[in-house]
């Protein structure tokens, strides 16, 4: 018996060893057919992906779909020119760069205008982006509108001035000294850029007809206004450091005579008025005196707070009316005697001062 049981555990242990091998060489044999044919594309797809005959399926019908909506060298440009400060102008308009004017979609149509009084001239209308916070005009909008001589309502006429006074001229000069917007946000301006090489920013559309200005349309429809003027051009636009330009040889006039006929003022008094002075030149020392004693760029000079009278725009300075004489501006004269009263009050009031510290 136990010569019987040890003769048929052998025979088990033997076959058992003789089916392990013979698995074993059949499990090898997948990694070596793919290593013997590694150029195989469909021996590879179906070593690494064990089911993904629907992947590939869904993939290839994608590719197509992807590869025409790669059309887009000219909407890459595009989308880097809209990205930008200026909004590209509608195909046709000299403004729009080449490689935009491929980029517009043939399912998609940009109006077309006529001009009014010229049906030969087509228009289209474009966007700019400008800083949210601006107004409706810029600084150069409006002073370009006050140059013209037209007839105008008078209270747009006043409307346009109060508007240019201000404009934020001197916050963006600010803003290019030191490379930084006066606002974080833009919102967009619309132009009108016509066949006839001109771009016209108070247009007006009415259907299909486009009017260059405010002024034309009401002609064309018979809109008059009741306060209708005629407008004398006006020029010499004004900041507040160049009134003050105008104000301070005034103010050297004043201290002169003061110096020389008031014999009551201390050594500290005619001090510190004579360091107003330049005598030279008669005016004043320094160009923001006597708000400041010292020089300093205006757009550094925080007058917003100090000046009363400040403004941050221009104010037109003389008009040209039908005798073809310049003459002053009311808004000038009336800026002007302002900002004299309030420098001449910091003066009285820095002279006692002087008298306070003896």
């Amino acid at each position: 018996m136990t010569i019987h049981k040890f003769f048929r555990l052998c025979s088990l242990t033997v076959a058992s060893l003789f089916w392990a091998s013979c698995g074993t060489d059949s499990n090898l044999q997948f990694p070596i057919a793919g290593a013997t044919n590694p150029d195989s594309s469909a021996d590879a797809g179906e070593g690494r992906f064990s089911s993904a005959s629907s992947e590939t399926e869904s993939s290839a019908s994608v590719e197509p779909e992807s590869s025409s909506s790669q059309i887009e060298p000219s909407s890459s440009a595009e989308f880097s020119e809209s990205s930008s400060s200026t909004i590209v102008p509608p195909t046709g308009s000299s403004d729009t760069p080449a490689s935009s004017s491929s980029s517009v979609s043939s399912s998609s149509t940009i109006p077309t205008y006529v001009l009014a009084r010229d049906s030969s001239v087509t228009c289209e209308t474009f966007g700019v982006a400008v800083p949210i916070c601006s107004k409706d005009y810029d600084c150069n909008d409006l002073t370009n509108f006050l140059k013209q001589k037209q007839s105008v309502s008078e209270k747009l006429l006043t409307f346009w001035e109060k508007e240019l006074e201000s404009c934020g001229a001197i916050q963006l000069q600010n803003a290019a000294l030191y490379g930084i917007g006066p606002c974080a946000s833009t919102r967009i301006k619309h132009k009108m850029k016509c066949s006839n090489d001109s771009t016209y920013e108070d247009f007006r559309i009415d259907e299909k007809l486009a009017y260059t200005s405010e002024k034309e349309y009401n002609e064309a429809k018979g809109i008059v206004p009741d306060d209708l003027v005629e407008s004398c051009p006006q020029e010499d636009f004004a900041l507040f450091p160049d009134i003050l330009a105008d104000v301070q040889k005034e103010l050297y006039k004043k201290i002169v005579d003061e110096l020389m006929i008031d014999s009551s003022l201390t050594e500290v008094q005619i001090k510190y008025l004579e360091n107003l002075l330049d005598r030279e030149n008669k005016t004043l020392k320094v160009g923001l005196a006597p708000y400041y004693l010292e020089n300093r760029p205006v757009e550094r000079s925080n007058l917003n707070y100090m000046a009363e009278n400040w403004f941050d725009g221009y104010i037109a300075k003389t008009k040209t009316c039908e005798d073809g004489t310049p003459e002053i501006t009311e808004r000038y004269k009336q800026k002007y005697d302002a900002i004299l009263a309030e420098c001449m009050e910091i003066i009285r009031n820095n002279v006692k001062t002087a008298v306070a510290g003896e």
